[in-house]
């Protein structure tokens, strides 16, 4: 940084030209990161189609191009893919589909019992441990273990 404002120094005072400057002064290592491009998903495109097909007025379909930031190549690709049907085939999942027999089917159906069974028995944990600790405070004893004590 000194040796750049020495050399600005010394090129006012000796009236050098900037190449001669350029020249000596050290280059910058910071390499600036490549701008990304930005990607838009199926629906945007779709959604921006459709307002652009609905416009009346002239300048509409301009205003909205400006205000999404987009190009008019950007557009007409995007209208090409559609009249193609390729934008409407990249809103569907990808991936191969599952194939589910009945064994599959079964085991789906015992994991969701499962769960519905787990969830029941929890709540009814907690209901015990709240009617233990209500019986504690009010002093009310077990009426099960009194009777058994009994006999």
């Amino acid at each position: 940084m000194e040796n750049i404002t020495e050399n600005v120094q010394k090129a006012s005072s000796d009236n050098t030209d900037a190449h001669q400057l350029a020249s000596n002064s050290e280059p910058n290592p910071e390499v600036k990161p490549a701008r990304q491009h930005r990607k838009f998903p199926a629906s945007y495109k779709l959604k921006i189609l459709e307002e652009l097909d609905h416009c009346i007025n002239p300048g509409d379909k301009g205003m909205i191009v400006r205000r999404e930031g987009l190009y008019s190549s950007q557009i007409s690709d995007w209208r090409k893919l559609r009249r193609e049907g390729t934008l409407t085939a990249l809103n569907k999942t990808r991936g191969r589909k599952k194939n589910l027999d009945a064994k599959d089917e079964k085991i789906s159906a015992l994991e969701t019992e499962l769960n519905v069974i787990k969830n029941r028995l929890e709540q009814a944990e907690a209901i015990i441990e709240i009617q233990k600790k209500v019986s504690q405070i009010f002093g009310i004893g077990n009426p099960i273990i009194k009777n058994s004590e009994c006999k």
